[in-house]
């Protein structure tokens, strides 16, 4: 069985190359979640993955017109970047048709396949539902953020007409979300808003990069002074600004807390650091160095609120990411995580200002040992079972009982 994998993910080598070039500034959470799992899957497959990559780009980044068609091949991984226009109409129907054209070959090479697709991509995913109906191939969608069901802070940052495009381009979303033969979905609540249909589906609530088990987390290559870390999108609906401030008011002597991406908030952030000196903000980085820092900080923090509904449906990839650092995260007890990892995490119990000032004190006043030991256990846990590698395993055995249908 070969598998066709649409999303917007590149080869590390080529997101690497396109992010220095400055053709993409984006977060690379969508580029590692599809990254990962495309290497997972090809760790286990006993085929081919046929990659077909979106670029990540769009006319506010380069202003560079016409993309050619590339290739390329690593280990058992083919990607195929397909030519597309970079204006805005053009862009998506360029990358509809590329689509189209690439599952129409492959299959004609090899109909004994799959399609597994970014619902979230609009016209690559239009473009797997058409070829899935029509050549009868099972079309699996992956399911990240449920669209209507979404924070929409990043939204506020957009200009005017790119708003009213994003909102129409959900309500498209909303409406043919419905329509995949499968799905793998990050939390059990998704499922209800999502398949209306009783279709067969997965839950997969993330997972960790395997090679992580190869990256020594010590004490002594800690920063010094102590470091809490958060990288991620750093808007106001996220707690970021009610974390700043039960630090700042906590008034944490030897610690400093360092602040990775970009957000609604980072105006403001910017103005508190230049007036705070123990906290810090860097702005948006490579992956890398993401890791890196993540490694030599003491505690990571994910402050997300929720109240809001929308949090139900999501599963952030970047708690797999911290924990899978070896350092220990303190987090918010989000519904949609598992309980299997509440021995693995700190909790804010109280969302608070005072509530989260309050975690602060109590975790830091834990001993280095201490704080050192509870970040391996986290990262022993996903490292076992919850790795790219062991959750695509999962997913194989799932696409392996999806009728098929050959016309």
């Amino acid at each position: 069985m070969n598998i066709i994998y649409l999303s917007s993910s590149c080869s590390n080598e080529k997101f690497n190359d396109l992010r220095e070039r400055g053709i993409t500034r984006k977060l690379p959470q969508a580029q590692k979640y599809h990254q990962l799992l495309i290497e997972g899957l090809a760790e286990n497959i006993d085929g081919q993955i046929f990659a077909l990559s979106a670029f990540p780009v769009n006319r506010t980044w380069t202003k560079q017109v016409r993309f050619k068609r590339e290739e390329e091949t690593v280990g058992n991984i083919h990607y195929i970047y397909e030519a597309f226009s970079n204006l805005m109409v053009l862009r998506q129907w360029t990358r509809y048709r590329g689509a189209v054209k690439n599952i129409k070959k492959l299959y004609k090479a090899d109909k004994d396949c799959v399609i597994i697709c970014d619902v979230l991509n609009q016209s690559i995913a239009s473009a797997a539902r058409k070829c899935g109906k029509k050549l009868g191939i099972p079309v699996v969608g992956i399911v990240t953020d449920v669209p209507g069901h979404e924070s929409g802070a990043r939204r506020k940052t957009l200009s005017a007409i790119n708003r009213k495009i994003s909102e129409i381009g959900e309500k498209k979303a909303q409406r043919d979300i419905h329509k995949y033969d499968a799905y793998l979905l990050l939390t059990e609540a998704m499922n209800d808003v999502v398949n209306t249909d009783n279709k067969p589906y997965i839950v997969i609530e993330g997972h960790s990069d395997a090679k992580m088990a190869d990256r020594e987390n010590t004490k002594e290559a800690k920063y010094e002074p102590k470091v809490i870390m958060y990288a991620g999108g750093i808007h106001k609906e996220f707690g970021i600004k009610r974390m700043v401030d039960a630090f700042v008011k906590g008034n944490f002597e030897g610690w400093q807390l360092h602040i990775y991406g970009d957000g609604n908030y980072q105006n403001e952030l910017k103005t508190l650091t230049e007036t705070v000196g123990n906290v810090k903000y860097f702005g948006v980085k490579p992956n890398d160095e993401i890791v890196e820092s993540q490694i030599k900080a003491t505690l990571l923090v994910n402050p997300r609120l929720t109240d809001a509904e929308y949090v139900k449906y999501s599963f952030p990839s970047k708690t797999m990411e911290c924990m899978a650092s070896g350092t220990p995260l303190l987090t918010t007890k989000l519904p949609g995580m598992p309980k299997e990892y509440y021995d693995f995490v700190y909790f804010f119990e109280d969302e608070t200002e005072d509530g989260m000032k309050l975690a602060f004190e109590k975790v830091l006043g834990k001993s280095d040992d201490e704080l050192f030991r509870f970040g391996k256990k986290a990262k022993d846990f996903v490292m076992t079972d919850k790795t790219n590698v062991s959750q695509a395993k999962k997913l194989l055995e799932f696409i392996k009982t999806l009728p098929r249908e050959n016309k």
